[in-house]
């Protein structure tokens, strides 16, 4: 199977996975796997403003271990409580917040992506809400989850005080992700409107939604679990808020290890998924519905300032779950050749395995295209959008591996080394 744009929908196509509907609170099913699709159909769903589908394709087999049916039918549970949330919410500062159902629907996601580590990795906009502010709190909150689980060795280091089987649970950090920015729900309509105008996180107003988010939470996660949805805009070089006073200098924001890892995680997962869309938050338009290719936005995450911002083990850690290339993605190479992603090495983000067709009704692939092996190809469109200049590739040997900076901290080397540029 592979992913097409809506826009590449032809009647006689066969739905691989279920489409949800994106206006439901509760993860609607609009289309059933194995639906041929008819022109009137892909119209609807334009209109639905559904940016992609899952198709089955001859031959592409191999990509439907990477993209669950349960995985996906859970993160649209967890982007209906989202919904949910966000609705209870409006109605007031003492709503009531069904925090058992939202940890029973995050605990069910977390188990099917234990029994199925393959497709433990973000592989798009499987679940599409409709509205921003929802589909950015469902991505933030499974990204969460995903970092959380790679990230165990690294929680138990940071948590040294917490017994560890307490240390590694990331049910309520995936909780803390998908109600990150539930505080945006009572900050005043002029805020709001502000923010989606001007993005100005200087706005003290409107940084207030992260003590107010914190008030809602509070006494219903954890303590650091509520805490993260207070810090989640902390910034690993200070830069970020709420501003702690520091004696003889002005205030700052929590540095470094100051800031816990749980608030370090949610704050990458807010990131990536502000900086893949144009929309992430209450009153602003959807727009397309589409989001920006993945390598773009980890390219630019690595650069000024972002890359002063987040946590470097948690970045190594986004690599290794957000591949830059999804599999079943239709990509372009340098060498004139279309194809689909069918492999990846997290190592080497952006040199995945790319199986070559001619045309969607092709039935035969004419070239398998390893671009670790053959380095003189590489992917210059993906989406329909131009990203050569987005591609980065390892300069150090391991520079971009989880699995050696875990050696490395198992063997008490410095932490924090900075790579060299890619």
């Amino acid at each position: 199977m592979l992913r097409v744009h809506i826009s590449d929908a032809k009647p006689g196509m066969v739905l691989a996975q279920p489409v949800y509907h994106p206006r439901s609170n509760s993860g609607t099913v609009l289309l059933r796997a194995e639906v041929s699709l008819s022109e009137n159909t892909i119209e609807r769903l334009a209109e639905l403003k559904i940016p992609e589908l899952w198709i089955q394709y001859p031959g592409m087999e191999m990509v439907g271990e990477f993209v669950s049916p349960k995985i996906m039918a859970s993160r649209a549970e967890v982007a209906g409580d989202v919904s949910k949330a966000f609705i209870e919410a409006s109605n007031g500062a003492h709503a009531k917040l069904d925090f058992q159902q939202y940890k029973c629907s995050m605990s069910k996601l977390l188990t099917n992506l234990i029994d199925d580590p393959k497709s433990a990795m973000f592989v798009g906009e499987l679940v599409d809400s409709g509205a921003p502010a929802v589909r950015h709190g469902a991505n933030v909150g499974f990204l969460s989850l995903l970092l959380g689980m790679r990230l165990g060795f690294y929680l138990m280091r940071e948590r040294k005080y917490v017994p560890s089987r307490y240390a590694s649970d990331v049910t309520n950090l995936g909780v803390a992700g998908m109600l990150h920015d539930i505080g945006m729900m009572h900050l005043d309509e002029k805020v709001i409107k502000r923010w989606s105008k001007h993005h100005d996180a200087s706005d003290l107003e409107w940084q207030k939604h992260v003590n107010i988010g914190y008030q809602c939470v509070r006494g219903s996660l954890s303590a650091s679990a509520a805490s993260a949805v207070l810090h989640h805009h902390q910034h690993f070089d200070g830069s970020g808020f709420p501003t702690k006073e520091r004696y003889g200098t002005e205030p700052t924001g929590l540095i470094g290890d100051e800031i816990h890892v749980f608030s370090r995680i949610i704050c990458v997962a807010d990131l990536f998924d502000r900086m893949s869309h144009n929309a992430s938050s209450i009153g602003e338009d959807i727009g397309d519905g589409l989001s920006k290719p993945a390598v773009c936005t980890l390219k630019k995450m690595m650069g000024k300032p972002y890359g002063d911002w987040i946590d470097p083990v948690v970045f190594k850690a986004l690599l290794s779950v957000c591949p830059a290339y999804p599999p079943g993605t239709v990509v372009k190479l340098s060498n004139g050749a279309k194809g689909v992603v069918t492999d990846w090495d997290p190592a080497d983000p952006c040199r995945p395995q790319v199986h070559e067709f001619s045309h969607f009704e092709d039935e035969q692939f004419s070239a398998v295209y390893n671009l670790k092996e053959d380095r003189s190809i590489t992917i210059v469109e993906c989406g329909g959008v131009d990203v050569h200049k987005y591609n980065f590739y390892p300069v150090t040997k391991g520079q971009f591996d989880l699995r050696v900076m875990q050696r490395n901290l198992s063997n008490g080397l410095h932490l924090f080394v900075p790579d060299e540029a890619a």
